[in-house]
């Protein structure tokens, strides 16, 4: 009780300090780069992708799985690509496919886990690849630095994936999880801003407008998709892209079309406040053991 009622008195305080820069709601694209579909086919989707949304001044945030940064890394095309992408302003991210999700949801794990390796069922031994420092590691291959990512850690088991270096977090898949501001989150003793995105194609186009239209000034209305849902059929290519072209007529300057660590850089107090408030939880974990 006493460590929830100090959460939510610094995040009180907080909310005080923090400054809006925007006379729009801030509009951020996040692209989840799933590990079944890490090959050349995708690879040329997405940039298919980023084309579209640099010709409406849209940034980017590009989620990479350890399968696409691998896939990327061995390419001198597709890393030059890649590299040009960060240098006009895209955001390359992170995303992770955790260990104890995957086994509950059937989807694709990325084979890193903080796990400990007996806990790993023998069925999917193989498939370890490293623990999460590991993962980054690889990660960091990729040009620029981490800063941000969707890391899946919904399960109690893979709240020991989060990686401490990482400062934001993004999750959500609910048409409610578009428009929003960031809060404060706890993954394993490590206190860190998330903000929430909603499925691109749990609204119509319609309703994401709407969205837009009704979202106040500093708000971040963020969406998600994934390569795979783009390259799927001509119309969901279509539809993304008539986003990037809605989203560029609301802000021709691009200003208020960033990346997840922009947005959170313009909603969120400065790094050395967050630290504070790290160590305000901390004190009173101690105290609610004593």
């Amino acid at each position: 009780m006493k460590r929830q009622w100090l959460l939510s008195t610094v995040l009180v305080l907080l909310g005080g300090i923090v400054l809006q820069a925007s006379a729009n709601p801030y509009s951020v694209f996040v692209v989840h780069c799933e590990p079944k579909n890490a090959d050349s086919d995708s690879f040329l989707k997405l940039r298919d992708m980023v084309v579209k949304a640099s010709q409406h001044q849209v940034k980017l945030t590009i989620d990479f799985t350890p399968q696409w940064a691998q896939m990327i890394l061995g390419n001198p095309v597709f890393l030059d690509s890649v590299t040009q992408w960060h240098e006009s302003g895209h955001e390359l991210g992170v995303h992770h496919h955790p260990y104890w999700v995957s086994q509950t949801r059937g989807t694709t794990w990325d084979g890193y886990t903080n796990t400990p390796r007996e806990e790993i069922l023998t069925s999917n031994a193989t498939g370890y690849l490293g623990d999460m420092d590991d993962y980054l590691v690889l990660m960091n291959q990729l040009p620029g630095t981490r800063t941000s990512g969707t890391l899946g850690i919904n399960h109690g088991q893979d709240v020991l994936d989060w990686p401490p270096a990482l400062l934001y977090s993004a999750e959500g898949h609910d048409f409610d999880d578009i428009v929003g501001r960031p809060q404060v989150v706890e993954y394993s003793g490590h206190a860190v801003w998330q903000m929430n995105h909603g499925l691109f194609w749990n609204a119509t186009s319609s309703q994401l407008e709407t969205a837009y239209e009704t979202a106040e000034p500093g708000d971040i209305m963020a969406v998600v998709t994934h390569v795979s849902n783009y390259e799927q059929s001509l119309a969901n290519t279509l539809a993304v892209d008539n986003y990037f072209a809605f989203l560029g007529s609301k802000d021709p300057s691009g200003n208020s079309l960033v990346t997840v660590t922009q947005a959170m850089n313009m909603t969120v107090p400065e790094p050395a406040t967050l630290s504070l408030l790290a160590m305000c939880m901390f004190t009173v974990g101690l105290r609610s053991r004593a």
